[in-house]
C-alpha cells in the first residue's frame, strides 16, 4: 500500500493547480472517528482516525507522545505534511492522508483532470457490477458491504485485523491479515476500505483508488471504484493475470 501512496503523493504534485508549497493547512482536527484538514484553498479532505491501532490511546500523556507536534500544525505546508501518509505513525498517516484528499479534490474542480469519469449518485458497490458466481475480498469490515454481500450470496472473505467488530454469522467469512495474499488470490473482485490506506496494509496485488485521493497511478493499474469509473482492465499479479475490479469505499 506505501507504494501507492508514494505514487499518488508524485502525481499529486505534478498535477496540483497551485505549487505545494504556496498551500498550507488551515485548519486541522484529529477526532475519535475521524481526522479532517482545511486547506488554504478552501478544500478539505478527511481520514479515519484509526484510535483502535494506537494502544496508548487510555492515556492522554502517551496518546499526546504519537503527535509531538500536536497544536502546533496550522500553518504547516501541504509539501510537508503530505509525506505524513507515509509515515509508520498512523495517526500522522490519517492526517498525511486527509490532506492528500483535499489536493485531490482542489484537483478535480480545477477541471485540468479528464482521465477518467466522475460518477455521482451512485453507490460504488453497484458500479462494480459483481457477478454471481464470483469470489469478493473485502479489506476491511466495512458494515454496509458485508450486508450487501450476505444478501447476494457469493462467496466472499472478510480480511479484518480486528475480529471482533465481526458478527457470529460473518466469522465463517473472516481471515486474518496473515491470510490476506491466500484470499486474495482466489478473489475476482477486491474491496479495500478507506481505512486500510490509512493503517498501511500490505496488500498483493493491484487495487483501484479510493473516493477522494487522486486516482491517476492507480487507474494505471485499473478498476472501478466508489466514485469513480476507469474503462481498463484490472491486471493482477497475484490473480495470473486475470482480469479483475476493485473498490475502495469511504470510511
Amino acid at each position: 500500500m506505501s507504494s501507492v501512496i508514494a505514487e499518488t503523493i508524485e502525481i499529486i504534485k505534478e498535477k496540483s493547480p497551485n505549487p505545494l508549497e504556496e498551500i498550507w493547512i488551515e485548519d486541522l482536527v484529529i477526532g475519535i472517528f475521524f481526522t479532517g484538514v482545511k486547506l488554504s484553498t478552501g478544500h478539505g479532505g478527511c481520514a479515519f482516525t484509526p484510535v483502535g491501532e494506537m494502544p496508548e490511546a487510555v492515556c492522554c500523556p502517551t496518546s499526546a507522545a504519537r503527535m509531538p507536534s500536536a497544536g502546533h500544525l496550522e500553518g504547516k505546508s501541504v509539501s510537508e505534511m503530505i509525506n505524513y501518509a507515509l509515515d509508520p505513525n498512523v495517526l500522522k498517516s490519517a492526517i498525511g492522508i486527509a490532506t492528500l484528499n483535499g489536493l485531490s479534490q482542489s484537483i478535480v474542480e480545477s477541471g485540468n483532470e479528464r482521465a477518467y469519469e466522475v460518477v455521482k449518485g451512485r453507490d460504488g458497490f453497484d458500479l462494480l457490477d459483481i457477478q454471481s458466481h464470483e469470489t469478493v475480498s473485502l479489506v476491511g469490515a466495512f458494515g454496509p458491504y458485508i450486508k450487501r454481500l450476505k444478501s447476494m450470496g457469493n462467496p466472499f472473505y472478510i480480511i479484518e485485523k480486528n475480529r471482533q467488530t465481526l458478527r457470529p454469522d460473518e466469522m465463517k467469512h473472516f481471515k486474518p491479515e496473515s491470510e490476506m495474499k491466500t484470499a486474495i488470490e482466489k478473489s475476482q473482485v477486491v474491496i479495500i476500505t478507506g481505512t486500510a490506506i490509512v493503517n498501511q496494509w500490505e496488500t498483493s496485488g493491484h487495487y483501484g483508488p479510493h473516493r477522494k485521493p487522486h486516482s491517476g497511478c492507480l487507474f494505471e493499474k485499473g478498476g472501478e471504484c466508489d466514485g469513480w469509473r476507469a474503462n481498463s482492465e484490472l491486471r493482477s499479479d497475484a490473480q495470473d493475470s486475470e482480469t479483475g475490479r476493485v473498490c475502495l469505499p469511504s470510511p
